[in-house]
């Protein structure tokens, strides 16, 4: 994302914060950059997490942030969105991806460039979960074997590239990432929006991020073809996955979860990265008026109470 990886540690930036906050941030490809938005919305306000949750290229986006959970860290990680391209993450070689195809690969991409790219980025006193300091991160995957969702970061000596490359490796995109004798995809394929997990973690507080694409009609013959069929049953189900996501937000109190969904851009393909500017400038829109009807809210609601 960018060539500047001392994103600092968030150690002086904010204080601590009282109550146990959790960002949980959804997957979505370039729509990260959504996310990016509204996470600076949040801290804008110095709302700031000791909890980061995220899948799929949330789990980016939660990683940087966990390293530099402050208004600083976001605004680095703008800078670093906006400087990103899709030569940047894949590879640029249509006959590469037709040799994957014949020879019966398990993607149209392999991982390495992508992992070369955020490995870059990552601080290298970074590389485990229990090197970051600042906020507990928790990546999720899926295992290929049993289809569970897994979660990064609870043994805190994981490496957290591996859990970052093993959370992004969509299916037929970028193949299953392998580590500790298991194969992993996209978490957001079980739970694109994971708020269970910071519940789980104990968070007194939510504020949940979905940047995915709710694709619930059917498909149009005018759209069929293997890979768009694919993507549509994956689509499905991830929503379905969804709607049971949730229902944890009911284990918390109504005022403690705030789910905040970014629309928009929906035309835009998932490796375009042409309007990212626009996209966190939407994010951060998003983000604030967000935030005005929560305080507006709770200011009708003081007055009821006198």
């Amino acid at each position: 994302m960018d060539d500047d990886s001392s994103q600092g540690d968030g150690t002086t930036a904010q204080s601590r914060p009282a109550d146990k906050v959790a960002f949980v941030l959804s997957g979505g490809g370039n729509r990260g950059a959504l996310e990016v938005g509204a996470l600076l919305a949040l801290l804008e306000h110095e709302i700031r997490p000791r909890i980061l949750v995220g899948t799929s290229v949330g789990a980016i986006n939660a990683t940087a942030m966990a390293i530099n959970p402050t208004l600083e860290g976001a605004k680095w990680l703008g800078k670093t969105w906006r400087r990103v391209t899709k030569k940047d993450v894949l590879p640029d070689n249509y006959m590469s991806m037709a040799i994957r195809l014949l020879t019966g690969r398990s993607s149209l991409f392999d991982n390495k460039r992508l992992k070369d790219y955020l490995e870059s980025r990552l601080p290298k006193d970074m590389q485990k979960f229990a090197d970051i300091k600042t906020a507990e991160l928790y990546i999720t995957a899926v295992d290929i074997r049993t289809g569970e969702l897994r979660v990064f970061g609870i043994d805190r000596t994981e490496s957290v590239i591996d859990a970052v490359m093993a959370s992004s490796a969509y299916p037929l995109i970028l193949a299953p990432w392998e580590y500790q004798g298991r194969q992993y995809v996209d978490g957001a394929l079980v739970s694109d929006l994971p708020i269970r997990v910071a519940v789980q973690m104990k968070a007194t507080e939510v504020y949940a991020i979905d940047v995915g694409k709710r694709q619930t009609k059917t498909i149009r013959k005018s759209r069929l073809g293997v890979l768009r069929v694919i993507r549509q049953i994956l689509n499905a189900t991830a929503y379905q996955r969804f709607i049971d996501d949730m229902g944890w937000a009911n284990k918390l109190a109504q005022d403690k979860i705030h789910y905040i969904m970014v629309e928009g851009f929906n035309e835009v393909g998932t490796w375009d990265f042409n309007h990212t500017t626009e996209m966190i400038e939407k994010g951060h829109q998003t983000g604030v008026e967000y935030l005005r009807q929560l305080s507006s809210h709770a200011r009708i609601s003081d007055k009821k109470a006198t």
